[in-house]
């Protein structure tokens, strides 16, 4: 099959993926377009030197956090765009909530997502490939190219700097 149609078909399965990752690192749906277009303009000059090592997902998402934190590099993700940070499929309530009841509840998801923005970028990345994505240890040092044992420590450190950061909208939200 020819590279380029082959590469077609990887991007028609891998692109939603790929995007939602982006948007989740940087919060912004423009520059989570671009970083995507980037990921496979990237893979697509490298891929005759894919071995097939790891998993395909996986070298596309190496790729676009790489992507990403050049970016970051270059210029500053300070804005802040609001999306579910939880996109699974749930079981319907058993009630619609009141409008009250949706606005804290988006209220709430736009306060972690600030709170997550605010981390560092090696921060963040870990808690979206482990606690959004639900990407494995193994996966996520993979994806970073960092030992085992680095993906637990810095995701430890990383879920304690977000925790303190929620912690006191959650008090004041609690009173």
């Amino acid at each position: 099959m020819e590279k380029k149609a082959l590469f077609e078909g990887i991007v028609r399965e891998e692109k939603d993926k790929v995007f939602n990752l982006a948007y989740r690192l940087c919060g912004d749906f423009h520059q989570a377009h671009d970083i995507t277009q980037e990921t496979f303009m990237r893979a697509y000059g490298s891929f005759e030197r894919f071995e097939g090592r790891s998993q395909l997902f996986t070298y596309l998402y190496r790729i676009a956090c790489n992507v990403w934190k050049n970016s970051l590099r270059k210029k500053s993700f300070s804005s802040f765009t609001s999306y579910r940070l939880d996109d699974r499929e749930i079981d319907p309530p058993a009630r619609e909530p009141s409008p009250y009841e949706s606005m804290r509840s988006e209220d709430r998801c736009r306060m972690v997502q600030k709170c997550l923005d605010s981390l560092p970028a090696r921060e963040r990345a870990i808690i979206v490939l482990r606690d959004i994505e639900g990407r494995t240890y193994e996966e996520i040092a993979s994806i970073l190219g960092c030992r085992l044992g680095t993906v637990k420590s810095r995701l430890a450190r990383a879920r304690k700097s977000l925790s303190e950061k929620v912690l006191p909208f959650m008090e004041v939200a609690g009173k």
